[in-house]
């Protein structure tokens, strides 16, 4: 297998010390974290993701430009500061999560997500097909341990794809944390061909469907708007007949979630490939926007979703 890690310009020394201090700073907040209790990490997001909300910079224009486009005029500027101030909150909750259950993960994980997910039946239903599952979710909730909870669950493999950080250091650490309880990872660069094997063996690949695609993607709509989007589970899930269904982690307001699998998303085959993976598209984006619409403030409003735009436009939108 070819590295995943990309050639970083400039002196390789730089980078070096940098990459170091990166990897100082995470060893010390999980020493930091580690003794706490769930309750006080929780505390520490709320207070640390309030105080970063109030800093000014790009991120809190791009948030605001997105809940413009999501919500336009039926919601207040108020309103969607409200959403954009616990959206950083809820990231700054997740981060602080991963580094404490980086000690004791198995058990910190179960106390994270307290109660057996809903919708299990439906997946073991799925899987019993013998055709395997993409998992459609988002960066919502905290992500990150709900695939740790998924592997523990021991109800199909998962598979998540992913992509390498710049620093190889807390990659190796990153990449421990989520294979952790079974699970295994393939990343962006790499071969298609091994989500077709792992499909074919009956796992299960989790796939991000909210951000900006900038190659490879199609344009559908997205809260109204034309958003690029990669068309890998459609266009896979179209060849193999493997199941889609959606896997999200809801906050439940005290730092735990609640896990939900489903239901099994079933767009119409008309037999025509190229229109039917956009339809298909399109209703994954139509489940996700349906999850953002209801709880807001989970969703991490500050990435640039529609960034890129299609050839026929001539204006930015960030």
């Amino acid at each position: 297998m070819n590295s995943p890690f990309k050639k970083k310009k400039g002196r390789p020394w730089l980078n070096n010390l940098r990459w170091g201090a990166e990897f100082a700073l995470v060893e010390g907040l999980t020493c930091l974290l580690s003794p706490l209790s769930a309750q006080t990490v929780y505390r520490m997001g709320c207070c640390l993701g309030g105080w970063l909300y109030a800093l000014p910079g790009k991120r809190k224009r791009i948030a605001m430009t997105n809940l413009g486009i999501a919500f336009g005029n039926s919601l207040t500027r108020r309103e969607k500061k409200r959403i954009y101030r616990e959206s950083v909150t809820q990231v700054v909750i997740s981060v602080l999560q991963c580094f404490w259950i980086l000690r004791d993960t198995e058990n910190r994980v179960h106390q994270l997500i307290p109660s057996k997910p809903e919708g299990l039946d439906i997946l073991e239903g799925c899987l019993s097909r013998g055709k395997g599952v993409f998992f459609l979710t988002a960066h919502y909730g905290n992500w990150e341990v709900m695939g740790l909870d998924h592997g523990y669950r021991n109800v199909g493999r998962l598979n998540s794809i992913v992509r390498c950080l710049d620093n190889p250091k807390l990659e190796k650490t990153t990449c421990d944390l989520r294979t952790r309880s079974g699970n295994g990872i393939f990343y962006r660069e790499e071969s298609p061909l091994k989500i077709v094997r792992a499909i074919k063996n009956n796992q299960c690949v989790a796939v991000m469907m909210d951000q900006n695609s900038a190659k490879g993607g199609m344009f559908v709509d997205f809260f109204g708007q034309k958003a690029a989007t990669a068309r890998s589970i459609a266009a896979l899930a179209y060849k193999t007949g493997a199941a889609i269904i959606p896997l999200f982690c809801y906050p439940q307001g005290d730092g735990t979630y609640k896990v939900e699998y489903g239901p099994e998303l079933l767009p119409p085959i008309s037999g025509d490939k190229k229109m039917d993976v956009i339809v298909w598209t399109q209703a994954c984006q139509k489940f996700i926007e349906s999850v953002i619409t209801k709880q807001p403030e989970y969703w991490m409003w500050f990435h640039r979703r529609w960034k890129t735009r299609p050839p026929e436009e001539t204006h930015r939108i960030y």
